[in-house]
């Protein structure tokens, strides 16, 4: 994700370069639909890597002994440390934590959406990784989970196989995460689509319904079966007069038949016969 983050900041450079050389001018609408799609492709990569991870930990990954080395929190609670985007409430105090890890605009959107709540409640923990050495990590927990963890209690750690220096918690399946960080992404890009104009929602079919009066009719043979060819005329909602055809199974129709015409708004030349109900 520090690969992909670096790219995408050398992405936005080297567009508005682009922009700003070819003298194209730079819209509101038009930067905040690459915005929305840059984000898009951030949030839907994590979710799709974390989902990746995830199904390699289900299927075949191992279980080691872990020890909890820290408990924080965005609030502070039990008197933990506080940790945020832009650290915590007590800053004056020296007790927060200020980082960025965790705290990527789509991994906030993805914990409300699973949890509920902006709130971040985190664990710090420490256990054997390659080459026997101990590694450190950080997982993002439910309140629940939290408040049973304890400092210097022993967990469960999960890791796929041929994972080497990341893990969570074996109690933290990251799946509703992950999920969500994939839906957050399609989101973003599909409003960047529509916002830019390069995608456009199908719209339903509108008809439209005119008086028409029945000018000619026609048998039309086809092997053993008669049908009647309805030649009909109508105006359209400029008020110019059209004439179309239609088929019909029944010789019923006469000239001079009321009728009703129906055709698209764009296609007002091209319209199927209706019979007048009741």
């Amino acid at each position: 994700m520090a690969l992909l983050n670096l790219l995408a900041r050398l992405g936005t450079f080297v567009f508005v370069a682009y922009l700003i050389a070819t003298r194209r001018r730079i819209t509101v609408r038009g930067t905040i639909a690459y915005l929305l799609a840059l984000g898009g492709v951030l949030a839907f990569v994590a979710g799709f890597g974390l989902a990746v991870i995830e199904d390699a930990r289900g299927r075949d990954g191992r279980v080691v002994t872990g020890v909890v080395v820290e408990k924080l929190s965005s609030s502070g609670s039990a008197g933990s440390r506080e940790i945020g985007r832009w650290g915590g409430r007590n800053q004056a105090r020296r007790r927060n934590v200020v980082t960025s890890k965790g705290f990527a605009f789509y991994e906030t959107l993805a914990r409300i959406a699973v949890t509920g709540t902006p709130a971040a409640w985190v664990v710090d923990y420490r256990y054997p990784c390659a080459a026997g050495s101990a590694c450190l990590e950080r997982d993002f927990v439910t309140r629940d989970l939290w408040s049973r963890l304890r400092a210097g209690q022993t967990v469960d750690v999960r890791q796929a196989r041929g994972e080497t220096v990341t893990s969570r918690l074996d109690d933290n399946s990251r799946w509703g995460i992950a999920i969500a960080e994939l839906a957050i992404g399609a989101i973003l890009i599909l409003g960047a689509g529509l916002l830019s104009g390069r995608l456009v929602l199908p719209r339903p079919a509108i008809w439209v319904t005119a008086p028409a009066v029945v000018l000619a009719v026609e048998p039309v043979k086809y092997r053993d079966v008669v049908r009647w060819k309805i030649r009909f005329a109508y105006f359209d909602p400029e008020g110019i007069a059209q004439e179309s055809a239609d088929e019909v199974v029944t010789g019923a129709w006469k000239v001079g038949d009321s009728c009703l015409a129906v055709f698209r708004p764009n296609q007002p030349d091209l319209a199927t016969m209706k019979p007048i109900s009741g």
